[in-house]
């Protein structure tokens, strides 16, 4: 080829000619190429994985919030916050807890609709249910009878309990049909009764199935109890689970609280707001000793957690895409050494130094590209292994292909530059002379 056409060629021409010798040149030495593709994939394959397994949480969770209703507040005396140490959790945990006496004060307030009482939210108290050789282990949960009309939950089986079983205390427990199909298979559970923790308890109604995930488990597998005969039986363990906590005569209960029609979240927000002001008695300027929490707070908080694992998994993620790229970097370098005699008869005929390092940066873009997009098929089967196996939630968006690709081919460039330089700047003459 002679000079003149080396250097009048158009632009794509010289891109397209670098990228065909860029490609030749690999495949001639497809065990050092596919070595070199290896820290690659390895790094494609975390972001792609971490992307994917972040992403499907992220989804699964805020869709379970959405679920709850869009006007539910949560109250509690605090809830909704990122505990930074320990002094804080303990600050918290000594404010006063939201009593029944509260929650009958608020109840009376017209923008209130209906409230839920919940205990076992923040510390979980875990039971063995049993039904004679069956068993399982599931976390237990307080709440009143308004539970499954507030959130919205169908009885497949039965019925759930009521005001009078609530007040009176009496061993009366709701289970999801995935507990069933474990106690009691192939047999009608209602009317039956189970263990917890050793406590007799009577099964009065089975929950409708339902396909959400939540980390991993489905709400199939829930236990609810009669909020007053849940403090009673396991009241101590529940002091137990937050340390060294001592057990008040008073439940640590979360309330779930609608607003009624024709009222606003604020609205009812205001209204627990002022009750709860005036039955823990502050003072105006004193800060509230409770907190009331709405599902855009949720989102937010989980926004927030999110967000910061995301960015530490990439960056994490991101360490073996960087030794990757080291790699492409030593692989070049040596193949500069090794093909210094051919840079040399290059540029005798009229290659300029910009032809030599598109040719070499196009080799190291290729390399990694092609590790990019194994990766990334690595990554996405990954994914969804741990969805099918352990019925993890998972989301493989688009973007996270093409992030992928694009990062690894500019790690390639990036740490091409410095061969791809150094085979430039060689003198032909030297070049050539190079045994």
């Amino acid at each position: 080829m002679s000079a003149a056409r080396l250097t009048d060629r158009p632009a794509f021409s010289a891109v397209n000619e670098a990228a065909r010798m860029g490609l030749a040149t690999l495949w001639a030495h497809k065990l050092r190429s596919s070595l070199t593709i290896v820290g690659i994939v390895i790094g494609v394959t975390a972001i792609v994985g971490m992307t994917s397994l972040i992403r499907g949480l992220d989804e699964s969770i805020t869709g379970e919030i959405e679920d709850i209703g869009a006007d539910h507040l949560f109250l509690r005396k605090w809830a909704g916050r990122i505990i930074a140490s320990e002094r804080e959790f303990l600050r918290l945990e000594r404010r006063l807890n939201v009593t029944e006496e509260d929650l009958a004060e608020i109840g009376r307030q017209p923008e209130i609709g209906m409230y839920d009482i919940m205990v076992g939210t923040v510390f979980t108290v875990m039971g063995t249910l049993s039904h004679r050789e069956n068993e399982t282990t599931q976390a237990l949960l307080g709440t009143s009878e308004r539970y499954a009309m507030i959130n919205g939950e169908d009885i497949a089986l039965g019925r759930f309990f009521t005001e009078s079983e609530v007040r009176n205390r009496n061993r009366v427990v709701v289970i999801g049909v995935g507990i069933a199909d474990v106690l009691f298979p192939n047999v009608d559970p209602i009317g039956k009764s189970i263990r917890i923790n050793g406590v007799p308890y009577n099964v009065v109604g089975v929950f409708a199935e339902r396909a959400l995930l939540l980390w991993g488990q489905t709400k199939d597998n829930r236990v609810i109890l009669p909020y007053t005969s849940f403090h009673r039986d396991f009241g101590a363990e529940l002091a137990g689970a937050g340390g060294s906590r001592p057990l008040s005569n008073d439940m640590d209960i979360m309330s779930v609280l609608v607003p009624a029609e024709g009222y606003t979240v604020e609205d009812a927000r205001d209204a627990i707001t002022f009750v709860m002001r005036r039955q823990h008695e502050l003072r105006p300027g004193e800060e509230n000793d409770f907190d009331i929490v709405s599902q855009a707070n949720f989102l937010e908080l989980w926004d927030q957690i999110t967000g910061s694992v995301f960015l530490a998994m990439i960056v994490i993620s991101s360490i073996a895409l960087m030794v990757g790229g080291i790699g492409v970097m030593n692989i070049m370098l040596v193949s500069v050494t090794e093909r210094t005699r051919e840079i040399g008869v290059r540029k005798a005929l009229g290659a300029r130094k910009r032809d030599i390092l598109w040719q070499f940066l196009i080799e190291a873009a290729v390399l990694t590209g092609i590790g990019g997009i194994f990766g990334v098929a690595v990554g996405s089967a990954l994914g969804a292994g741990v969805a099918k196996l352990i019925s993890f939630p998972v989301s493989l968006p688009v973007w996270s292909f093409v992030i992928g690709v694009g990062a690894s081919t500019a790690i390639g460039i990036f740490f091409g530059l410095y061969p791809a330089g150094k085979a430039a700047a060689l003198d032909p003459i030297e070049a050539l002379r190079y045994e």
